[in-house]
């Protein structure tokens, strides 16, 4: 009641205000607005974090975003099914088609690095596959499984995929699929690699990158 009744006094002198001096009423009102604006930009950029964290951008400063990375498994921004995600969220833990196209004919192998930068505690590895080769690369759905493929550990803690698997109620996540294009043969190095492992590696050896993004809440 105390509330209504102070801003009832404030819409009165405003507009009081107003008659006696409208041109400066209209430059406060203009600055105010300007301000409120500013302001809301500068917490929805604190709020959002980067597609690419830190240790990411480091990887790819300087380097063209010239790889096609597409999925027939779900669009670029779009959510990615249900059976791809963890199996602790109902899921399958199916890992999905990624196919990555426009690699150079330099590259000596591509690498795969997939994570959530939207989790709780700091980026959230899911899959890691390297030693990958030619001018264009594609793993099918449930590649993760068939064991063909070398690949590293995730933050679940084991080798392979690990699907998504936000806390319940969050804002939809997001799913980074980047691929990274390589100056060196990464075919020969052992399966089970730590995802920061994997990044050390290959720092200064990116030539080319491209990545789609899925996204996942439950």
């Amino acid at each position: 009641m105390l509330v209504s009744f102070k801003f009832c006094l404030l819409i009165i002198f405003l507009v009081g205000f107003m008659e006696k001096k409208p041109l400066l009423f209209l430059v406060i009102a203009l600055a105010i607005i300007i301000g409120i604006s500013i302001y809301i930009f500068l917490l929805q950029k604190q709020t959002t974090v980067s597609v690419l964290p830190q240790d990411l951008e480091r990887v790819v400063a300087g380097v063209p975003k010239s790889l096609n990375v597409y999925s027939n498994s779900f669009s670029n921004n779009s959510k990615i099914p249900a059976k791809y995600s963890y199996q602790l969220c109902g899921g399958e833990n199916i890992s999905p088609h990624i196919a990555i196209e426009n690699i150079p004919m330099t590259a000596k192998s591509v690498v795969l690095v997939v994570y959530d930068p939207d989790a709780p505690r700091g980026v959230f590895y899911h899959w890691v596959v390297y030693g990958l080769k030619g001018t264009r690369v594609e793993l099918p759905e449930g590649a993760s499984s068939a064991g063909n493929i070398l690949q590293g550990g995730n933050d679940y803690g084991f080798t392979g995929y690990g699907g998504p698997c936000p806390p319940a109620g969050d804002k939809p996540h997001r799913y980074v699929f980047l691929a990274l294009a390589l100056d060196i043969d990464s075919s020969s190095w052992s399966p089970g690699l730590d995802p920061r492992d994997v990044l050390s590696r290959i720092g200064g050896h990116v030539i080319a990158y491209g990545y789609i993004i899925g996204t996942y809440s439950r």
